[in-house]
């Protein structure tokens, strides 16, 4: 074996750790950048009270505050739609936030304000509403 030969092995295995550095790189900018959303998510949901979680009905003033946080949870969603869409998400989070946004809408008191905002506002969470008329089987990046 010459010089030359071990250089390029040497450079080919250099370029192979380098490949594997960015792809590692990839892979933890991308679970930072998906748990920044779970981290927004559990933001909201704690300005929930838990009675509306277990669909009971709130009061006025406890019903106010929950529906603030509601409509920033449904904007929230139609982000986490978007960002699928254009594959900044993974396949195995989408799975789970898809099944976690189906699983809300079905709350009583959110299924109620999101009613309210597709009627008032329609159109704007397209995103989200696009999922719904899936019924929640279509991922958004085949959009």
């Amino acid at each position: 074996m010459d010089l030359n030969s071990i250089a390029s092995a040497a450079t080919a295995v250099g370029v192979l750790i380098a490949a594997w550095q960015i792809w590692q790189s990839r892979k933890l900018a991308s679970a930072s950048f998906e748990d920044s959303y779970d981290q927004q998510y559990r933001e909201l949901m704690y300005r929930v009270p838990v009675d509306a979680l277990l669909g009971k009905k709130l009061n006025g003033h406890s019903h106010n505050e929950a529906r603030e946080a509601i409509y920033n949870y449904l904007d929230l969603c139609n982000e986490q739609v978007y960002q699928r869409s254009k594959r900044r998400v993974s396949k195995a989070r989408w799975a789970e936030w898809r099944s976690g946004i189906k699983d809300n809408l079905e709350k009583p008191l959110i299924s109620g304000i999101w009613s309210e905002v597709k009627s008032n506002v329609p159109g704007s969470f397209s995103f989200l509403e696009q999922l719904e008329q899936s019924e929640f089987k279509s991922d958004p990046v085949r959009w």
